[in-house]
């Protein structure tokens, strides 16, 4: 089980795993948990579990493994909901949860997407760059900026400190120990501050740190040491591990040519591509936990007190339950059960986030560049801890995209989507024709149902739109262009308001564009189904 720990070994542990698989649980891997510090505190020796039944069965029972037993034995600072159990856990996520919403992580597409492109566009043509350095690292952290309303010029820091504390910088215990406390010192004080402009009658933007303020559940508000303690949670452990996973995902088009001309064309094959790469390659190779009671787990008698490591990624190449584990394949039919975000009560609650932040760096990358192929130097992979897998070096080289009219109009009709689910109606009409006609075919109980001409009008459907239903799902499955012509089909789930009832149907949009912009929009879903859901309104 040392071996695990070797720099070879991290690079690629996946023949490791499956080396050790049959024997799980394996007892004495020995390694450090994040936060702690090398050479300050001592590493923890564990059982290592590695099949998918026992790590699935691990993570779902909350009460056997704890998150948060082990955490007063370390150095590092507490990771709010990460280093949790019930009872506090729950209650605790269900008010973040208040603020930190899915509409919020929508609401970012547009963000994502203008520095995604703003990234894409410095990159040279037929000459090699750093995808890690000039992509995968820069874009998480600026998101986080953005979400988190924090000085710009903290970018530098925030990837200083999620290094260190993820134990993938190569740091004395000194200075490690110095980068966590001017972590938390930090968010200490921009919190503490928030919280005295707020006692001034002051309210900041639209940001997290601001909801998180504002969120009440049951009469209970966050206080400002759980605010803070949230936010830089949300940092180490969602800033890195989303630069490795973005990484990650680009670097499984760069060995696979033809799949990424495919992605291209059919874009609809982008969210099935990343539930293969955080399957295939997630960063987050395993989770530490601590036995709160004896248990037996396969032939193994664990203890009170053990240390349990959860190897997710040697379950996720588990061949009984995913055959030919090291293939990335686009028709796995359940690469959605991969362990990567975890399972149970402590399923990571950025991964959305983290998604769709990989999935708009991916697509500006496929409208950017023609073709992708890595570069001339060596990629570097990852060798200071096992905790994440991934390369910090990974070079690349392309040809631009002259993007010809069909490509061009599927780039726009998903960036109408992208403002659309982020409700960014001003957004949207930059994207349309001024003789721009809107037909939604359904009855009048649907109180958008009918014909809008002209952009005034457009404004109207869509502000109707917004202001009547929460959009709890919009998924589209495949799209096509034929010439000026763009048709969309997919499924999508709303809540009609104000009387909450729920809309789940099948949609298929037919658009015709006009030099760019939309000038036809005609919608069709279940009728029956929406008119249902607004006949009481």
């Amino acid at each position: 089980m040392e071996d695990l720990t070797r720099p070879e070994v991290v690079a690629d542990p996946y023949p490791w795993y499956a080396a050790l698989r049959d024997r799980s649980p394996v007892f004495g891997y020995t390694d450090w948990p994040p936060g702690t510090v090398p050479g300050q505190d001592p590493p923890v020796r564990a059982w290592a579990l590695l099949g998918y039944e026992q790590v699935a069965a691990a993570a779902r029972d909350h009460e056997t493994f704890s998150s948060a037993a082990f955490q007063g034995a370390s150095s590092a600072p507490t990771l709010v909901l990460v280093n949790q159990d019930e009872p506090e856990h729950g209650p605790l996520r269900k008010l973040v949860s208040r603020a930190f919403t899915p509409r919020r992580v929508r609401e970012l597409r547009p963000v994502m997407r203008a520095i995604a492109d703003e990234l894409v566009a410095r990159l040279p043509e037929n000459a090699d760059f750093d995808v890690v350095e000039a992509l995968a690292s820069e874009l998480p952290t600026r998101v986080m900026i953005a979400l988190l309303g924090l000085p710009a010029e903290t970018c530098a820091r925030l990837k200083r400190w999620s290094n260190a504390f993820m134990l993938s910088a190569d740091l004395d215990p000194a200075e490690r120990m110095r980068s966590n406390a001017e972590m938390v010192e930090f968010f200490r004080e921009f919190v503490a501050e928030r919280g005295r402009r707020r006692e001034r009658g002051e309210r900041g933007a639209d940001d997290l740190v601001e909801a998180l303020f504002e969120a009440e559940l049951d009469g209970r508000r966050l206080d400002e040491s759980e605010i803070w303690r949230f936010c830089f949670t949300l940092v180490v452990a969602g800033s890195e591990t989303t630069t490795y996973f973005a990484a990650n995902a680009v670097d499984a088009l760069l060995r696979r040519p033809e799949l990424y001309a495919r992605l291209r064309r059919e874009r609809e094959l982008l969210p099935r591509l990343l539930d293969e790469v955080l399957r295939l390659s997630g960063p987050a190779q395993r989770l530490f936990r601590v036995a709160t009671r004896d248990v037996r787990v396969g032939h193994a008698e664990i203890k009170r007190g053990d240390w349990v490591a959860l190897f997710y990624a040697a379950a996720n190449h588990d061949p009984r339950e995913f055959p030919e584990p090291g293939e990335l394949r686009l028709d796995r039919p359940n690469a959605g059960r991969h362990l990567t975000f975890g399972l149970g009560v402590h399923y990571c609650l950025g991964g959305p986030l983290a998604l769709l932040e990989v999935e708009v760096l991916v697509d500006a990358l496929l409208d950017h560049f023609a073709t992708l192929v890595p570069g001339a130097a060596p990629r570097v992979p990852q060798t200071a801890t096992l905790l994440q897998h991934s390369a910090v070096r990974l070079p690349a080289r392309g040809t631009r995209s002259a993007l010809g009219i069909e490509e061009r109009n599927l780039a726009t009709v998903r960036e109408v989507f992208a403002r659309f689910g982020a409700g960014d109606v001003p957004g949207i009409l930059e994207l349309l024709d001024p003789e721009v006609r809107i037909e939604f075919y359904g009855p009048e109980e649907v109180p958008y149902a009918g014909t809008f001409d002209g952009l005034a009008q457009a404004r109207r459907f869509f502000e109707t739109v917004l202001s009547r239903v929460e959009i709890v799902r919009f998924e589209p499955q495949e799209m096509f262009a034929r010439g000026d012509k763009v048709v969309v089909t997919g499924e999508l789930e709303l809540v009609a308001l104000p009387n909450r009832r729920p809309i789940a149907s099948d949609f298929a949009h037919v658009i015709t564009l006009r030099d760019g912009r939309w000038l036809r929009f005609r919608d069709f879903m279940n009728t029956a189904v929406a008119q249902s859901a607004f006949a009481a309104v």
